[in-house]
């Protein structure tokens, strides 16, 4: 202890270098236990002027593990590798392993909170000593290790998978028990005989136990559904959220102030995928949706009053599959992907004109406001619910079962299929169980995306321009553009070329015109307007082909100039009304290449010719 005081009064910051070995080791002989070690190294901080937890980290550098530390995790290792089921890993290299608890086995992540308080339980049963957090992180190193570079691959799935024509969902009961659907029915199983591995959320709450022979019109009877196609809307998102493999449509919930949008939302949810807060706020990120995506298997979002750019783009490659990535925290070039599809519920008053990819994969169901003698205490509706929660989980898994008996042979009968066609064969297949006609659901959809192709041609102003500027070709007859040509053409026909201020909405350069574009395709087609981007083999320049073709049956457009031109302004939000025009619409721009002048291309592009905004 003298040696450790004369070092001490000797320091300075200016010969702190060459004795911190030597106080260290001084330290070391003198046998301080915690709190005096920790007296000294402020002592010590004060004297040489640095922070305390710069000291720290020092002593903690020169020290390196204990001996005590060393045998500690050596003794973890040995204990895990005699009790754990299996140390594996996942496709994207995350560590996890399985052990046995009470009778079951349980998977973690390697580096999660569960797995260390297990192990942490295990040393403490044979040692009697809680572990130091050196021992810790020497531990899960080496497990990590032996998970990734010795373990097999395997799948982790959240609440739903799919193996060997089987659907498999997670109760996410104590027991760790799942549902094993077959085409011949359903039964309850242990989780240690299905061939999928699930993964746990703490806010992840349990489903009841199925019952059969139940129905789901009690269920239905709780939602302030007040049409048919809406009744089947919601059947087919239901049964379509339980199949193994998207795409799944994205349903809207939307409707005025005391529609009941949030109560349903969490009903629906409740039913296939019930947490603790189920419904989120809008994400600000795609760090926030990534963090829903791989916590639930239904992501919901209650409140939105617009889905921007971003989220829309995001939310497509949720819905039909795709990677959502960010940079991982503290590194520089390693990133995170996640490869996800998911069911998603979004909630909103009014959402306005919804882009053109998004509105290909959502339903919309609009609820109308329950009128103060019509509703019902939230209590009461929930008590409900748990009591009839069984035999509708039940229904809903008979439809599942149904749908891997039928999805073959509906498949082959089917003449056509929409663009989320996976769901379409699912949900036909399941029909006959949920009450369903033949055809009646694939039916609703395309109703619903004629509905959002006219909100999306009413809203869009360039979308209204090109109308007007085709509104007197004949049928069959084509135009070719440079995205320059288009513009001007657009510009003349709806008589603003001129105008110093544009509608809300209108591209300002022809490069805005041909990311634009695309969006407008699916909508323009129903108005009996193909629009292709074609690229010329020669000069690799982009050009657009206008088409005039006969109109969708399931979409009505306004057919004279007037009213395009009426549409146009009072939705750019311009107060007066257009200078007056003599452009013929039926006669392409100068420059333009008609039809039969032997323009040769080398593709089509046909969607997403614009960048990605993520």
């Amino acid at each position: 202890m003298d040696e450790l005081r004369e070092i001490l009064n000797e320091l300075s910051p200016e010969n702190w270098t060459e004795h911190k070995v030597a106080l260290f080791e001084a330290m070391v002989l003198a046998g301080l236990d915690p709190v005096e070690a920790e007296a000294v190294l402020k002592e010590v901080a004060r004297k040489v002027k640095v922070t305390l937890e710069a000291m720290r980290q020092a002593w903690r550098d020169f020290l390196g593990p204990t001996k005590r530390e060393e045998a500690a995790a050596r003794t973890i290792v040995d204990l895990v590798l005699e009790e754990v089921v299996e140390l594996w890993h996942t496709p994207v290299g995350e560590a996890w392993a399985t052990v046995p608890r009470d009778g079951h086995v349980e998977h973690y992540p390697v580096r999660g909170r569960e797995f260390r308080a297990w192990f942490a339980g295990l040393y403490y049963a044979k040692e009697r000593k809680p572990l130091y957090a050196q021992a810790v992180q020497d531990v899960l190193a080496v497990l990590e290790a032996k998970a990734l570079y010795e373990g097999q691959e395997h799948e982790v799935h959240t609440r739903l998978a799919g193996c060997g024509g089987k659907v498999y969902l997670d109760l996410s009961r104590p027991d760790w028990s799942v549902v094993e659907i077959s085409p011949d029915g359903w039964h309850v199983i242990p989780a240690h005989e299905a061939p999928v591995r699930f993964r746990r959320r703490r806010y992840q709450k349990p489903l009841p136990l199925p019952k059969p022979g139940g129905s789901l019109s009690p269920f239905l009877d709780l939602l302030p559904l007040q049409e048919r196609r809406d009744v089947v809307l919601v059947l087919g998102w239901l049964v379509g959220a339980l199949s193994p493999r998207g795409p799944y449509p994205i349903l809207i919930l939307s409707g005025e102030k005391g529609a009941g949008k949030s109560t349903t939302a969490r009903l629906l949810k409740a039913l296939v995928d019930p947490q603790e807060a189920p419904l989120r706020a809008e994400p600000r990120n795609i760090e926030d949706l990534m963090v829903a995506a791989k916590g639930s298997w239904v992501v919901s979002y209650d409140n939105l009053s617009k889905v921007p750019e971003w989220l829309s783009d995001a939310l497509c490659r949720l819905s039909t599959g795709g990677g959502l990535s960010k940079r991982e925290l503290y590194t520089n070039d390693e990133e995170f992907v996640l490869e996800a599809q998911r069911p998603v519920i979004l909630t909103g008053i009014a959402f306005g004109a919804i882009r053109d990819d998004l509105a290909d994969r959502s339903m919309l169901v609009h609820l109308t406001r329950v009128e103060e003698g019509e509703r019902r205490p939230e209590r009461e509706l929930w008590e409900t619910f748990e009591r009839i929660y069984p035999e509708a989980l039940g229904a809903l898994l008979d439809a599942v079962s149904m749908a891997l008996r039928r999805r073959e042979e509906v498949r082959t009968a089917m003449p056509s299929l929409p663009r989320l066609a996976d769901w379409a064969i699912w949900v036909e297949a399941a029909a006959p169980a949920l009450g369903l006609k033949a055809g009646e659901a694939v039916e609703v959809f395309y109703e619903v995306q004629a509905e959002f192709d006219q909100d999306l041609l009413d809203a869009d102003p360039v979308a209204r321009a090109i109308l007007l500027l085709t509104v007197d070709w004949p049928e069959g007859y084509q135009a070719t553009y440079t995205a320059s040509e288009l513009l001007a053409a657009l510009e003349r026909a709806v008589g603003i070329e001129e105008a110093r201020i544009k509608p809300s909405g209108w591209p300002r350069t022809p490069a805005g015109l041909g990311r634009h574009l695309p969006r407008l395709q699916s909508a323009l087609r129903g108005a009996g307007i193909r629009l292709q981007g074609e690229r010329d083999r020669h000069t690799k320049n982009l050009r657009w082909r206008l088409e005039k073709g006969r109109k969708a049956t399931t979409a009505t457009t306004a057919t004279t100039a007037d009213d395009v031109l009426d549409e146009i302004f009072l939705c750019g939000g311009l107060s007066s009304q257009p200078p007056q025009t003599t452009a013929t619409t039926a006669e392409p721009p100068q420059g333009e290449l008609p039809s039969g002048t032997g323009f040769a291309v080398d593709a089509v592009v046909a969607v997403d010719v614009y960048p990605p905004s993520l």
